[in-house]
């Protein structure tokens, strides 16, 4: 199934209305496909990013285009870790 042209946008729009929101998702990974491109594969899938910086995916690069099976997926606060 393709993406529409605007997936990442929108997808990470609602993810960025979550936080704002003071919801439990703390930020985005990157669900790379294991079959994916080049480019794709080169994505590390253990970080985790703000919206407004996560890579928008179809990556440029990427030679699947909107056929790119990389997903979004919110990473929820009680997934993280405490360090301290």
């Amino acid at each position: 199934m393709k993406k529409s042209a605007d997936y990442a946008e929108k997808t990470l729009a609602a993810y960025k209305l979550g936080m704002k929101a003071k919801g439990s998702i703390a930020g985005v990974q990157i669900q790379v496909d294991p079959q994916g491109c080049e480019q794709c594969q080169k994505l590390d899938p253990e970080a985790i990013y703000h919206p407004d910086q996560a890579p928008r995916i179809p990556l440029p690069q990427c030679d699947r285009d909107r056929s790119c099976q990389c997903v979004y997926r919110p990473v929820m606060t009680y997934q993280i870790q405490d360090d301290t």
